[in-house]
């Protein structure tokens, strides 16, 4: 055994060592970026907590609320509600979806505005240029191997508990969808809240036909990256009322949306899943050579 004083030293270095691993460790990431394969986005901007270093509070000043204005109030799980959502398109479709989310909280920065409008403080210039350049490049690579896309923007509303909003500037940006399919691609059984509407889920506006309601129509995310834009894709802002996103609702939420995906999907991404394509291929009549 080695003397009493070694045995001291030998711990004081391993406490050492220890403190010093911890603080050399990573700060975690103030934008969650996941590269896809699916024609599927995720962005979710409003639901961080963390602060951006040295980064000031923004402050109101003479700026308008609510809507399009200012606002610093964050939408609550809607970080961890796109962080299940995710992974339960991944498992359901066995390939995992395009993702980008903020983790810095929005008293610092708000991605779903323009520059002049998202930030005050330059530090935090490089999160908003790091949500945007991934939600960009998401939208090429989407444009470039699929030919078309849905981008869905994930964020929280306290007018309804009950409902979930639809936001599209009423068609605007998903211009690529009406084009291709026609109008019930959009207010139809067969649209995404169409199939959110069947599962029991109340959505607005209703009936589908109907005027979205004004300041959950559609942000700067969707205005963006829609397919009225040469960037965008098929894009499609969800409000969600708080009885959706409560902690003990996440995970039930994000598995009827998938589901509500999966059929939107197969009608306008000409997307299969796996189990579905092997039936299908195990169906067909064997080839004669």
């Amino acid at each position: 055994m080695p003397p009493r004083s070694s045995r001291s030293e030998l711990l004081i270095f391993a406490a050492w060592l220890c403190s010093a691993t911890v603080a050399a460790e990573e700060p975690p990431p103030l934008v969650f970026i996941q590269q896809g394969k699916l024609p599927i986005i995720i962005s979710a901007p409003h639901g961080g907590t963390l602060p951006i270093p040295n980064t000031d509070v923004r402050e109101r000043g003479d700026r308008p609320t609510g809507g399009a204005g200012f606002v610093v109030a964050r939408d609550s799980n809607t970080q961890e509600l796109a962080q299940h959502l995710v992974a339960a398109i991944e498992k359901h479709f066995g390939q995992p979806p395009f993702a980008v989310i903020a983790r810095s909280h929005r008293k610092y920065l708000d991605p779903n505005r323009p520059a002049e409008l998202a930030y005050d403080d330059p530090d935090a210039k490089p999160v908003y240029d790091s949500y945007h350049g991934a939600l960009t490049e998401a939208c090429r690579t989407v444009q470039k191997e699929h030919r078309r896309g849905l981008l869905l923007d994930i964020h929280g509303q306290g007018s309804s508990a009950e409902h979930v909003f639809r936001g599209t500037q009423n068609g605007k940006t998903v211009k690529l969808l009406a084009e291709r399919y026609g109008d019930e691609a959009i207010h139809g059984p067969s649209s995404l809240f169409g199939r959110l509407q069947s599962r029991g889920w109340k959505v607005h506006p209703d009936p589908l036909t109907g005027k979205e309601q004004a300041g959950y129509n559609g942000g700067y995310i969707v205005q963006t990256y829609g397919s009225h834009q040469a960037i965008g894709v098929d894009a499609v802002q969800l409000e969600f009322g708080a009885a959706y996103r409560t902690r003990d609702k996440l995970a039930k939420t994000a598995e009827t949306l998938t589901l509500a995906i999966a059929d939107y999907a197969e009608d306008h991404l000409g997307l299969a899943l796996p189990a579905k394509q092997e039936a299908d291929e195990s169906s067909a009549p064997a080839t004669v050579k």
